[in-house]
């Protein structure tokens, strides 16, 4: 990864608050964490698939909790 053009942001004490960072660059870290995440964040939920397993709709179980309230 090439070096990002940082800016700090403080308070009125000093402490760092946040970054700044030019657009272009964050439209760069974007897309290559983006493309990392993607095939790897699927193939993460993918091992999850199909273990789950409902006794009731999960509308209905939601709904029946909300009347419980009123």
């Amino acid at each position: 990864m090439s070096t990002i053009h940082k800016q700090l942001v403080t308070d009125e004490e000093g402490r760092p608050v946040g970054v700044l960072i030019p657009y272009e660059e964050w439209l760069r870290i974007e897309q290559q964490l983006g493309s990392a995440a993607g095939a790897n964040g699927i193939e993460q939920l993918r091992r999850h698939e199909g273990t789950i397993r409902l006794s009731e709709d999960p509308v209905a179980y939601q709904r029946r909790l909300r009347d419980e309230w009123a």
